[in-house]
């Protein structure tokens, strides 16, 4: 455990190093992320794109950190690619993103390019939203 209490996976020096160097990355901004951005801002007010995360250095696509939810675009860089029957897994990074984000307090929704590209209309995209685990948060402005 760390001074702050919190049970830490890496030490601080490593955390600092993962923090710097993520931080130091730049962002950008798919279409496909803004494309679910729009669809969660028709159903959700107050999420933060793009929100780094402190203890684990992660941007996170879009965010409502007062709540700890997190919503993960994941293109086809996120992807092994599919198996034998079609199926695709995600990889290592996106793995270990997931798995931090969860350690450190955070509940990870995934938007697969793959199904969100089959969704056309602004009412099935807020659909699928809400199929994924998506539920409105009250946020205090």
């Amino acid at each position: 455990r760390g001074a702050d209490g919190q049970q830490h996976l890496l030490s601080e020096s490593q955390r600092k190093l993962c923090c710097d160097a993520m931080q130091g990355t730049e962002v950008t901004i798919s279409r496909l992320q803004r494309s679910v951005a729009a669809a969660l801002a028709a159903v959700q007010h107050g999420f933060e794109e793009e929100h780094l995360e402190p203890r684990t250095g992660y941007s996170l696509d879009l965010a409502l950190p007062s709540s700890r939810v997190a919503v993960e675009v994941d293109g086809p860089s996120h992807f092994l690619l599919p198996d034998g029957r079609g199926v695709r897994k995600p990889n290592g990074p996106t793995l270990l993103k997931r798995r931090l984000l969860a350690a450190a307090g955070w509940r990870v929704i995934s938007v697969p390019f793959y199904e969100w590209d089959g969704f056309a209309t602004a009412n099935g995209q807020q659909t699928y939203l809400m199929t994924i685990g998506w539920r409105p948060v009250r946020v205090d402005s």
